[in-house]
């Protein structure tokens, strides 16, 4: 295939994820939420037991500051119940209180519902082929970013 092509793939692929992209920022926004703290309430809802800001900040990949900010503005709301865990009083466990649960149940419970019956409108051949092409775009595009991180710190140690 010419380059020329797979730069139109690839232009495709990125335009159709940014749209994703917004159709989730515009149901954040319609929920009265950003798009970080609609996914903090997506592993809130995940983790039912509860869990700490280490491991949302891991899942989602935010930095500590902003979920600790995220958590804080939930906690002020009712939304959820912090604990300081036996283990290390550090750490505190972070759960959904019995507001937070029935506002995340109609939050992310709808919007899991709507991913669902999207997903349902498609046939089961073409769900297996949606995940075995990105199930392999996302291997062949870790490859990809781990040649170019090799290629990044052998130049940095270069000219250090």
């Amino acid at each position: 295939m010419s380059k020329r092509k797979i730069k139109q793939h690839v232009d495709f692929f990125s335009e159709k994820w940014k749209t994703l992209e917004r159709l989730s920022e515009a149901y954040a926004k319609a929920a009265g939420l950003t798009p970080m703290s609609l996914n903090v309430l997506g592993i809130l809802y995940e983790h039912t037991q509860g869990c700490t800001q280490k491991l949302i900040c891991k899942q989602s990949q935010y930095n500590k500051q902003s979920v600790n900010m995220i958590i804080k503005s939930f906690w002020r709301q009712g939304l959820v119940e912090l604990s300081e865990m036996k283990e290390d009083r550090r750490n505190k466990q972070v759960k959904l209180s019995e507001k937070g649960q029935k506002y995340a149940d109609c939050v992310i419970g709808s919007l899991w519902k709507c991913e669902n019956d999207a997903l349902e409108k498609i046939t089961p051949e073409q769900q297996e082929a949606l995940i075995i092409f990105l199930d392999i775009y996302e291997e062949c595009f870790r490859n990809e970013i781990a040649a170019l991180t090799k290629i990044m710190d052998t130049e940095a140690s270069t000219n250090a």
